[in-house]
């Protein structure tokens, strides 16, 4: 398939008229065009979710609830935590636009606020109910093999093939954007060369953090510094949404230029990049991790607040908002 056929299939929300969408051929099925992409998202999402529905059938009957309770944590394993299980969303909180700009423009605001919350949700917290299961039963410090071993011998293969396929549906999306986001910074690179250098960015780092350390360690700390940057950007995102009530005029966002009318100073928007930063700083001082702790973390107890550089950011960025006479779109 295509991506003109994707195209003609679902008229992108930014409005009436011609609008480039680059493709991301980085991955085997992103190849084929995004409509190929999207179909194969659609019928794996149906796959996995039979697949762990069978895997929690295998772990919850034999979870031990007598198992001894843990202590609870003080306000550094709570806000660990937190960050822990905020990471993702966070983390994706730049992509979404990789999908909705493919959805008609009838599609309601509610609707996609609705099914993206339930769908991250339930699905989170089924996994997290599995996790919780197995780890009364087995040593879960590698998660994959401590849940293979609680397993049937004949359901294990299917377990593994099913891990794969999840990272296989996140890694699309997230190379389709990643690729994207490298031509937005401006680097004067074809499509071509930067999915070669963000897919070799990213399997040189899968690498690492398979054989040369701790790969749990690696990817919680990897996640605490990655909410540093996010969490105070979704912050800026959030707000300007909310004040300009989610109208914005698709196709004046890709007029660059003097006259371009988001261009404002040279192409910066000063409100936002002052209340980023803000966040950031922020984010930075409260942040407890391996790599880096902040000066802040021992005077709060051991908590880390990085989470609440989103509220920092979207705060100063109200606070810093001028309004001005915004583009309307054609049809709200």
């Amino acid at each position: 398939m295509s991506d003109q056929q994707g195209r003609r299939r679902a008229r992108p929300l930014q409005g009436p008229g011609p609008v480039r969408v680059p493709l991301a051929q980085h991955h085997p099925g992103a190849m084929w065009g995004h409509a190929t992409v999207q179909f194969a998202e659609r019928w794996m999402a149906y796959v996995l979710a039979a697949g762990f529905a069978a895997l929690l059938a295998f772990l919850l009957p034999g979870a031990d609830t007598a198992a001894p309770a843990t202590t609870v944590p003080g306000a550094s394993g709570w806000s660990l935590a937190f960050v822990i299980m905020l990471a993702a969303p966070f983390s994706y909180l730049p992509m979404p636009a990789d999908y909705t700009r493919y959805l008609p423009r009838t599609t309601s605001l509610k609707s996609i606020t609705w099914y993206g919350a339930l769908g991250g949700f339930l699905s989170s917290v089924a996994l997290g109910v599995a996790g919780v299961a197995a780890a009364t039963r087995t040593d879960m410090t590698d998660a994959v093999a401590g849940t293979e071993s609680l397993l049937p011998g004949w359901f294990q293969p299917l377990f593994l093939a099913l891990v794969l396929g999840g990272s296989v549906t996140n890694s699309i999306i997230t190379l389709y954007s990643s690729s994207l986001n490298l031509q937005v910074l401006g680097i004067p690179w074809t499509r071509a060369k930067a999915i070669v250098v963000s897919a070799a960015i990213t399997g040189a780092g899968s690498l690492a953090a398979l054989f040369l350390t701790d790969f749990t360690s690696a990817l919680t700390s990897f996640l605490s510094l990655l909410i540093i940057v996010f969490a105070p950007w979704g912050g800026v995102f959030l707000a300007d949404m909310l004040l300009r009530r989610c109208r914005y005029d698709g196709h004046a966002l890709h007029t660059t230029g003097p006259g371009g009318a988001y261009w404002y100073r040279s192409g910066y928007h000063p409100a936002g990049l002052a209340a980023l930063l803000a966040g950031i700083v922020f984010a930075a001082l409260t942040c407890d991790s391996e790599l880096w702790t902040g000066p802040l973390v021992a005077p709060l107890g051991g908590a880390d607040l990085t989470l609440l550089g989103s509220v920092v950011s979207g705060l100063a960025y109200a606070a810093l908002y001028r309004r001005t006479p915004a583009p309307v779109p054609a049809a709200a």
